[in-house]
Formats: structure tokens, sequence, C-alpha cells
């Protein structure tokens, strides 16, 4: 059986993995370092522009499957439109197999009462699901519901991603043992 070639962006590693290296970085000592590393692993750079939809569509095309791990802390900025570009990029190539765009926290499809100002954000990932789906792009949508990103580094400490090592803040009367929602964690598969 052959094995799956994959793109990564904002890559953690994998299969043989192909890693989106955006010229846009410049010389960022730390992203280059870090890129390099994933040379010396085995990883393939594969140079392209979020501003140069030809180059990303080449990119895509040497790959089966894109994984888009592009930071959270994006969202508002440029995650969005971002992804966007990618899912245009997936779309005109024709041969992703599955696309995990970058989710992280709540998974929006549940988060239709939310208010404003964070209704913004669960807008804008809805944004990106629908631009998939409609492209008929093969998905798997994983949404930890922050738990591991926010909640369990810190015990639940807001402003700490460590676990305290003083002092420990019982939020509200201490008695709930735990609430994930539903679980820590939401995977959907899908295909349109």
């Amino acid at each position: 059986m052959e094995k799956s070639r994959v793109l990564v962006v904002g890559p953690r590693g994998g299969h043989p993995t192909f890693v989106l290296h955006r010229p846009e970085i410049g010389i960022d000592v730390e992203k280059v370092q870090m890129l390099l590393s994933f040379k010396e692993q085995g990883a393939r750079l594969v140079e392209a522009s979020f501003s140069d939809h030809g180059s990303l569509v080449a990119a895509v095309r040497q790959v089966d499957a894109v994984v888009c791990a592009i930071a959270g802390v994006h969202i508002r900025s440029h995650q969005i439109p971002l992804q966007l570009k990618l899912v245009e990029a997936m779309k005109e190539a024709g041969n992703v197999k599955r696309f995990l765009p970058s989710e992280f926290g709540i998974d929006p499809a549940r988060m239709g009462s939310a208010l404003e100002p964070g209704r913004i954000t669960f807008d804008d990932k809805m944004a990106v699901r629908r631009a998939v789906e409609e492209a008929g792009i093969p998905f798997t949508y994983i949404s930890a519901g922050c738990f591991a990103g926010y909640f369990i580094g810190g015990l639940c400490q807001p402003g700490n991603i460590l676990p305290a090592k003083e002092r420990v803040t019982i939020l509200g009367s201490g008695d709930v043992k735990g609430n994930l929602w539903g679980g820590p964690f939401s995977i959907l598969w899908g295909k349109s």
C-alpha cells in the first residue's frame, strides 16, 4: 500500500511530509530553524505563498492530504482568509483526498447562540467549513473544546499555561468535578 503524501501548513510532522515554506517569514530565525529541523528529519520543504495562488496550487498538487495548523492567535487577522485561499488552491488542484483545517478551540457548529465578540470567530470558522464542503473536498474537523490548548496545561488557572506551583484558584463553588461539553474532543469526518 502506497503511503499518502501530506502537506502541513504550520507543521508538526507526519507521513512523507511536505512542509509549506512561505517566503513571507523572511529571516525570522526561529521559524527558519524550525523549518530546517523539519528538513533534517526528512520533511520536504515546498515554497509557496498565500499571495501567489499559482504557487499554492503547485504545492497542493504534490500531496494527497493537507493539514492546516496555522496558529489560532491569527483567527481574525488572517487565519480565515489564508485558509480560504488554501481551499481555493485545493479546489483548483483537484487531488486532495483529505483536508484538516485549523480548528483550534470550540466546535463552531455548536456555537450558534454565542454572543459578540466571540461570535465573529465562530462565524469565520464556519465560513471555512462552508467553503470546504462547497468545494467537495473530503475533510476532517477536529475541535478540542479549548481543553488541551487552554485549560489542561494550566489546570484551568486563567492566564497560566503551566500548572501553578504555589496557589490554585478554585472557580465557582468547587463542587463541579468537570465539564467538558460532551467530551474533550469533537471529530467530524465528511465529504459533501
